[in-house]
């Protein structure tokens, strides 16, 4: 390998393009490691059911991941030609069957899964079945010659969850996924292009039970009773069931502002169009929409859970998950107090440009030559 670049070849999810952020994670990665010398080869397996049949029926969807999986895809990895394997996904873990766990590492993002069936959220329901096959794949993982957590919240639920030695587990915080930074000019345009008005916007971002959504209500209703005339505006999945009843019960259905899918290209402008983020979760492996926020000139009020003390540092207000008071009265503040503001958003902005795929690259080449110094 002398003189030689270092060979790596990035293993992406299978059907990537329906899975944004890891596929955002390996492209980015993948583009890091060649900026500095790295020899990347990207194994993306083809599919096997044709996209119309895939979108026409649950039962091809389901036939096209089994076999595409772990049919196919272990048998296209073989006999790779590289020094070193990464897999960017722990959810794909099986493919270590076919690989020399010497040479291989696998990056963990969350067992959320497991912290659900641990019983540590509530009693949220959760498929029996989708837990079995994650616990098989962090059994392959467990394989691996090292483990790279998004946080140090993530390398405590694999040694806690899964049982994976401490010592084969490091921590590398990933890098923002797009161009985010401060533009009133561009949020000003998406809000005149969506018609959203001039009034306070506050974005909640996540459909998932442990986003804590009821907290974003109850907050937003406590904020319009005091006189502040603020807005939440979602993105995904619409309210319905106990969340939309617990709207109307409060009183703010009029004031949610339900935007649907809204494209990857289009979330820098969203967070510069909105005057806070109220990001309350329950658990969080890693937690992107904290930082682009901050990247993006806008303050966030958070809940301290899951890793979010670790990825925010200082640089948000905030309180436990369940604290409404606080979370309110947070909120008011930025959107009251200017001096507060600015002070935040300031902060927010610096600590988010720690956040780079060039530093992350830097830090996954040590994890590599570590992994082949090891065999010797």
């Amino acid at each position: 390998m002398a003189g030689s670049p270092l060979r790596v070849a990035l293993l992406h999810n299978y059907r990537d393009e329906l899975q944004a952020s890891m596929r955002l994670y390996a492209d980015h990665l993948g583009f890091a490691l060649c900026r500095r010398g790295i020899s990347v080869t990207r194994v993306r397996p083809p599919t096997i059911v044709p996209d119309a049949w895939y979108r026409r029926s649950a039962a091809w969807a389901k036939l096209d991941s089994y076999l595409g999986r772990y049919a196919v895809y272990p048998r296209l990895v073989r006999n790779l030609d590289v020094d070193l394997v990464h897999i960017v996904d722990h959810g794909m873990g099986h493919l270590l069957g076919g690989l020399d766990p010497r040479r291989t590492i696998v990056t963990c993002h969350d067992v959320i899964l497991l912290v659900l069936a641990a019983g540590r959220l509530g009693g949220a329901n959760i498929s029996v079945f989708a837990v079995q096959v994650l616990r098989v794949a962090m059994e392959f993982v467990k394989r691996a010659a090292l483990v790279v957590a998004d946080s140090r919240q993530t390398r405590n639920d694999l040694v806690d969850l899964v049982g994976i030695d401490p010592g084969k587990i490091i921590v590398i915080h990933p890098g923002l996924n797009q161009a985010f930074a401060p533009d009133p000019d561009r949020g000003q345009a998406l809000r005149r292009a969506r018609g959203l008005g001039d009034g306070p916007l506050i974005l909640q971002v996540g459909g998932q039970f442990y986003k804590n959504i009821s907290a974003v209500l109850q907050v937003l209703a406590r904020l319009r009773r005091a006189g502040v005339d603020a807005r939440v505006v979602r993105i995904g999945r619409a309210l319905a069931g106990e969340e939309a009843a617990l709207a109307e019960r409060l009183d703010v259905r009029g004031s949610v502002v339900e935007l649907g899918a809204v494209a990857d290209r289009d979330m820098p402008a969203l967070y510069n169009a909105v005057d806070l983020l109220l990001f309350p979760s329950l658990y969080e492996g890693f937690g992107w929409p904290p930082l682009e926020a901050m990247a993006s000139g806008t303050p966030v009020v958070s809940s301290r859970a899951g890793s979010l003390d670790e990825v925010m540092g200082d640089a948000a207000l905030t309180a436990d998950p369940g604290d409404i008071d606080a979370l309110a009265a947070h909120a008011g503040s930025l959107l009251s107090d200017a001096d507060l503001r600015a002070r935040v958003v300031s902060r927010g902005v610096a600590h988010a440009a720690r956040f780079s795929w060039d530093r992350a690259a830097t830090e996954m080449i040590g994890a590599y030559r570590t992994v082949l110094a090891g065999i010797g």
